[in-house]
């Protein structure tokens, strides 16, 4: 099961499972994981669970990057580093 864990503050973080086929990422409260910041739009992203684990940007004011590079979609794999506007995380299988 993946499990994305994302910088909270620079010491905290919290962690979510992603144990469901289609788990949404925004600011707004009906998104399985809720980030409370500004700079995240209200539905920002998606990730897909199916063999592997795709991660979706939902045409977000501020973009979604993986290891630097702005993407549209892209497979996740181990250890790549997320950015959802300002807001890092991490993907772990």
């Amino acid at each position: 099961m993946g499990l994305l864990r994302i910088q909270i503050s620079s010491h905290e973080y919290k962690d979510y499972k992603l144990d469901k086929g289609t788990t949404t990422i925004g600011r707004q409260e009906n998104n399985d994981i809720v980030i409370n910041d500004l700079a995240v739009s209200k539905q920002h992203a998606r990730i897909n669970r199916e063999e592997n684990y795709f991660l979706t940007d939902l045409r977000s004011s501020n973009g979604t990057f993986v290891n630097g590079k702005k993407i549209l979609h892209s497979k996740l794999s181990e250890g790549d580093i997320i950015h959802f506007a300002g807001v890092q995380a991490t993907f772990y299988t």
